[in-house]
């Protein structure tokens, strides 16, 4: 039977991980009607064992990173909606894809969903509830992120009044990112839709972004939630964030950021990077929004906010001046 839902799953070294991802998307009331497609960069651990125990097809991904596993697991999807999720994201209701293909059936102009609201996993390091709910400062700054993807973006104007599950953007308002986090998407129609440029990497990292330019709108359930069983100590966070700066600068083809900011209609939305410069030099606006991030999460660790402003905005001038002398900036690793 053809799947209706493949989702693709960029993989490396994760057996510590992945198995709990796996029985999540197993738990699905269509699980029946997905498959998996593991892309792995090279795992010395069980990861491509235990992703075969489940079903799923192990394809491989020669550069590692998870940007061209996306590219390699569309081109190999054989159903019509993909899923974008990493083996470290746990779905937390067995019928979250069934409401969402739901949604999709609901309205018809939505080709793109994003989940709701990130919830870090029971081992979490210091790092994990700032990063379920932030991503990174730069993307905090940008969108003013709220408690949940649906809390901050239904204040728009464009959403009144609100319709249950469905997000409306005008021209160059802030929009989700939907980079991995189980993000849905109607690949049959953006194939159809955007034929030369559906499997081109850079498009991949604005997959999200181009479809909301194209439709105006996009799904998002509330209390449609997952569990990032992300470890994020302070280490291994900074290092994703200097993972973040260095691809941003000089790999833009692999950085959701740059791809998205590429595009003619976002320019206003690329101009917030020097805002972002601004907002740090202010001192007040960073630990403001620290204490505010602390009491809403209801986290101590949130107050590091304002500390990771001034880390990437120091690694930003360190990268900057790297390169200036003839040297390139370390990329760590696949970002974890």
């Amino acid at each position: 039977m053809t799947p209706r839902v493949s989702i693709i799953m960029p993989a490396y070294n994760a057996a510590d991980t992945i198995e709990t991802a796996l029985q999540s998307i197993r738990r699905q009331t269509i699980a029946d009607e997905v498959e998996i497609l593991v892309i792995d960069g090279g795992s010395t651990d069980d990861t491509r064992a235990i992703a075969r125990r489940y079903g799923a097809t192990v394809l491989d991904n020669p550069q590692r990173l998870p940007e061209p596993a996306k590219v390699i697991g569309m081109r190999r999807a054989a159903g019509r909606y993909i899923v974008e999720q990493d083996t470290d994201e746990e779905w937390l209701r067995p019928d979250q894809l069934e409401q969402r293909l739901a949604l999709f059936a609901q309205y018809p102009d939505v080709h793109c969903i994003v989940c709701d609201v990130q919830h870090p996993g029971p081992d979490a390091g210091l790092a994990a509830a700032y990063l379920c709910a932030c991503g990174d400062p730069f993307s905090f700054f940008v969108n003013r992120l709220q408690k949940g993807v649906y809390r901050t973006f239904c204040g728009n104007p464009a959403n009144r009044p609100p319709r249950p599950g469905l997000l409306r953007f005008r021209p160059g308002d802030p929009a989700p990112i939907g980079d991995g986090g189980t993000t849905m998407f109607d690949l049959a129609w953006v194939k159809q839709q955007f034929p030369q440029e559906w499997d081109d990497i850079r498009f991949v990292c604005a997959m999200t972004n181009r479809i909301i330019q194209a439709t105006g709108c996009c799904g998002c359930i509330p209390g449609d939630d997952i569990r990032h069983h992300v470890k994020a100590g302070l280490r291994t966070y900074l290092s994703k964030l200097r993972f973040r700066v260095v691809n941003n600068l000089f790999h833009q083809q692999e950085s959701g950021f740059s791809a998205r900011a590429a595009d003619a209609v976002n320019r206003r939305f690329a101009r917030r990077k020097y805002w972002f410069v601004l907002y740090a030099a202010t001192l007040v606006g960073p630990l403001a929004d620290s204490v505010r991030l602390a009491v809403r999460e209801r986290a101590p660790s949130m107050l590091l906010h304002a500390f990771y402003v001034y880390y990437v905005c120091g690694y930003i001038a360190y990268s900057l001046a790297a390169a200036r002398l003839g040297r390139t900036a370390r990329r760590d690793s696949y970002g974890k």
